[in-house]
């Protein structure tokens, strides 16, 4: 992440990207987000001085807490804003990501700004009207549409639950969690009007596909040739069929023992590292076209490969490969990608594939694919290379091996006094740690030594 940031210090400032003194005050940084809300989202970097230096906040952490909470009480309609701190040169910055957001006009403590060029100015009655006019359209979204005869019986009362708990433990809702659930979900823009919107039953209903038949995930396992081996329907509400989405995942493509370089501890590796295919995951779920008939989200497992696939198109003039990049956040979902951020399922917006490619590049594996075709878009993640073959390791070889530094020599007198074998059983040990390349033999007769090499990478 530092390293983005420090490419946006780089740049110059403009109606996407703002910088804010450690003197700006919380209304002067509120004005210019709302601004950017009005217009195409972006960053604001708060801590930073006219020559884009960080020159830090005081208590940045409290200071994040409190612009978040503000936003949340002051900006009508609550956006969806991801606010965190960074230490960048060694002065902690606060970074604020706007998506490009769907519901203008925004207002702060009532009034309505916009972001020109790099000016933020309150809005003439003439820009208010025409971002009125600009929304109107997708005001009615199909998330925002009611469920016609749901109700909060409909609900599943567990997953309310959980959510409250997460909410509140991530800290991002900015205000207090109303008692009764019907004013939770009037905060979360999902009952409105005595009625309960399908963004609603896409996150609580107990059985969706009641409701929608294409509210779904499809998981299928796949030859090689690409016979299908084994299909599986997952559904529910929308975060707990992710978690039983990832879970089935890592159960079907398991995962491998391995012994880092120079060390004798057992690690577990997984063939997809998590944070990418939870990612992918929550990506295609909050992005994908709940108006088409076909279940949204599909995901296809191959011996060497996964595919997720869902519903949707990118927005205009965008190319799967510019998925790899930094860009704007344009959730499709923005109700349902709330709800995701605030219960802790989305981090940074907009950098959520940046990440993915550098998890599947510490891992060894070959770089994701994203692709958008035929009204669905893709992403192919590739499965880690195996390591080599991990040393089969006795218990007592591993004992007397932790005894020892790298390269220290020893003798075999050594290893019966610390592991109590016999002589004959000793030569045995030894010989199967030099076969694996964990020893080295040096001398012959009674000069007879050993060196301990370390375990092999």
């Amino acid at each position: 992440m530092s390293r983005e940031i420090a490419a946006l210090l780089a740049s110059k400032e403009s109606e996407q990207l703002a910088f804010a003194s450690s003197r700006s005050t919380l209304e002067q940084v509120c004005s210019t987000l709302c601004g950017m809300l009005n217009q195409q989202g972006g960053v604001l970097l708060w801590g930073v001085d006219s020559k884009r230096q960080p020159t830090g906040l005081p208590k940045a952490r409290q200071r994040a807490s409190d612009l978040n909470e503000y936003l949340m009480r002051q900006v009508v309609p609550r956006p969806l804003l991801s606010v965190s701190v960074h230490t960048i040169r060694g002065k902690e910055i606060i970074a604020v990501d706007v998506p490009a957001a769907t519901d203008k006009p925004y207002s702060l403590s009532r009034e309505i700004w916009v972001r020109l060029g790099t000016a933020t100015l309150r809005a003439s009655q003439e820009q208010s009207s025409r971002l009125v006019e600009r929304s109107a359209a997708t005001l009615e979204r199909w998330e925002r549409e009611p469920m016609p005869g749901f109700s909060l019986t409909d609900c599943d009362t567990n997953e309310l639950h959980q959510a409250r708990l997460e909410i509140a433990q991530t800290g991002k809702f900015g205000l207090e969690i109303p008692a009764a659930d019907e004013d939770l979900l009037s905060r979360l823009y999902l009952y409105r009007s005595g009625q309960f919107s399908n963004a609603a039953v896409v996150l609580f209903a107990r059985q969706p596909r009641a409701w929608s038949p294409n509210l779904a995930l499809r998981l299928t396992t796949h030859s090689a040739k690409g016979e299908v081996l084994h299909d599986l329907m997952l559904e529910g509400p929308a975060i707990r069929m992710l978690r039983e989405a990832v879970d089935a995942i890592q159960h079907r493509t398991g995962s491998e023992v391995a012994f880092p370089k120079g060390r004798l501890e057992r690690v577990e590796r997984s063939a997809y590292p998590l944070y990418a295919l939870r990612e992918g995951l929550v990506n295609a779920i909050v992005h994908r076209d709940y108006t088409s008939p076909a279940v949204g989200v599909q995901v296809r497992l191959y011996p060497d490969r996964l595919i997720i696939v869902n519903t949707g198109t990118l927005p205009q003039g965008w190319k799967g490969s510019d998925l790899g990049r930094r860009h704007e956040s344009h959730p499709a979902n923005p109700d349902i990608a709330r709800i995701f951020y605030l219960r802790g399922f989305m981090e940074q917006l907009g950098l959520g594939t940046q990440r993915i490619i550098a998890e599947c590049k510490a891992a060894g594996a070959k770089a994701p694919v994203w692709k958008a075709e035929n009204q669905t878009v893709s992403l192919t993640l590739f499965a880690a290379p195996a390591t080599p073959s991990a040393p089969n390791l006795l218990d007592r070889q591993t004992r007397f091996l932790r005894s020892l530094k790298s390269k220290a020599p020893f003798k075999i007198s050594d290893y019966i006094t610390s592991t109590g074998v016999s002589e004959r059983q000793a030569r045995r040990d030894l010989a199967a740690l030099e076969k694996q390349g964990v020893v080295q033999r040096q001398g012959s007769g009674p000069a007879t030594h050993y060196l301990f090499l370390g375990l092999p990478s």
